[in-house]
């Protein structure tokens, strides 16, 4: 029987298929995909907070962890033990550290396409070719250790994708960096994966991340699928309130909020995502007092007592800083009740919460 929270299913011979897959560490089982596919030129992305089994699934996935259970096929071939390493071959895995060896960058791509089987006189070119693309050429004779930590992962991409990898692997790459170097180099991915076609697996705390480069989106909670949907889906109807708290809603009890924001909407619990929530210059909406102020990645929120609900509102930090916003403070706030969504029963589990309803 399908899964109702699984929707449009990638088609037949994906390049990546889980079937049955159980991962144990020590006597616990720490993931569980009953079933996961993910199509030739499709970016996945994988959320989930922390200790959700986002790595552990990846790992899996790019042959480096064993199963207790189920199969892995790359490229419709099951990785059977003999055929682990020619499968591998195919693939490229960058993670959260670049991991670059103690030789210059021309020759940590040099060797990583020798590994790959690629013929020592294409091997150079290739290397400057994918170093000019990422914008490191003139890095080509510098030793790692003295590169910053945005071109240590330009070098780290560019050695991936120089194998021309069927699969991409990719753990949270950009994590540590600062936020100018971070949105640089996201949009450098995402560049490449379209002009390349490279089918990739991209886990990421960062749901902007996400949005800018899946095609679909799975949330992980607890080691076992929430939710995967398009991405643009999963942000406008999460399908649980699990998944909706993970995704920053505020999950409240629907008789907490005025009866006029919730008039369009059914059921027992109502969330609010950050976006459906804006603060008004004058008395037009509804009175709100300001429990938190809080910030990230430039980004700024505020925690707000609407009644006896608290929401979130995204806002920007200039704006925060502008209206000299504290705890405390007494606002006016409008609420896009066309965003909300909503369930038909108090305290459900969630896993038969397909039938979101949508203001």
């Amino acid at each position: 029987m399908s899964d109702p929270l699984i929707q449009n299913p990638p088609a037949e011979a994906p390049a990546l298929h889980l079937q049955g897959v159980r991962v144990r560490r020590g006597r616990r089982d720490v993931l569980e995909i009953p079933e996961l596919a993910v199509e030739a030129g499709e970016t996945l992305a994988v959320l989930g907070p922390n200790g959700a089994g986002k790595s552990t699934l990846l790992l899996t996935a790019a042959l480096l962890l064993p199963v207790a259970a189920g199969t892995v096929a790359l490229f419709d071939e099951p990785a059977t033990a003999r055929d682990q390493v020619r499968l591998r071959r195919q693939t490229s895995t960058v993670f959260q550290e670049p991991a670059l060896l103690d030789m210059t960058v021309r020759r940590n791509l040099e060797t990583a396409l020798s590994l790959h089987e690629v013929p020592r006189a294409e091997r150079r070119a290739r290397a400057e070719t994918w170093l000019a693309r990422l914008g490191v050429a003139h890095l080509a004779g510098a030793m790692p250790h003295t590169l910053s930590g945005g071109e240590a992962r330009r070098v780290s991409l560019a050695r991936a994708f120089a194998i021309g990898p069927r699969i991409l692997f990719l753990d949270e790459p950009f994590s540590a960096l600062d936020l100018e170097t971070r949105a640089e180099l996201v949009g450098d991915l995402r560049a490449l994966l379209r002009d390349e076609g490279t089918t990739a697996l991209l886990v990421t705390h960062d749901h902007s991340e996400a949005r800018l480069l899946a095609d679909r989106s799975l949330v992980l909670l607890d080691g076992a699928p929430a939710q995967l949907v398009p991405t643009a889906t999963l942000f406008a109807q999460p399908a649980t309130p699990e998944v909706a708290t993970f995704l920053g809603y505020a999950v409240v009890a629907r008789a907490d909020l005025p009866a006029t924001i919730t008039s369009m909407v059914d059921g027992h619990l109502v969330a609010v995502p950050p976006a459906a929530v804006g603060l008004l210059d004058d008395s037009a909406g509804y009175e709100a007092r300001v429990t938190a102020v809080q910030g990230a990645h430039g980004q700024g929120r505020l925690r707000l007592a609407l009644g006896d609900a608290i929401l979130t509102a995204a806002l920007g930090v200039d704006e925060i800083a502008a209206r000299q916003l504290q705890p405390g403070t007494v606002v006016t706030v409008e609420v896009d009740a066309s965003q909300l969504v909503s369930w038909p029963a108090a305290g459900a589990d969630g896993r038969g919460a397909g039938d979101t309803a949508r203001g």
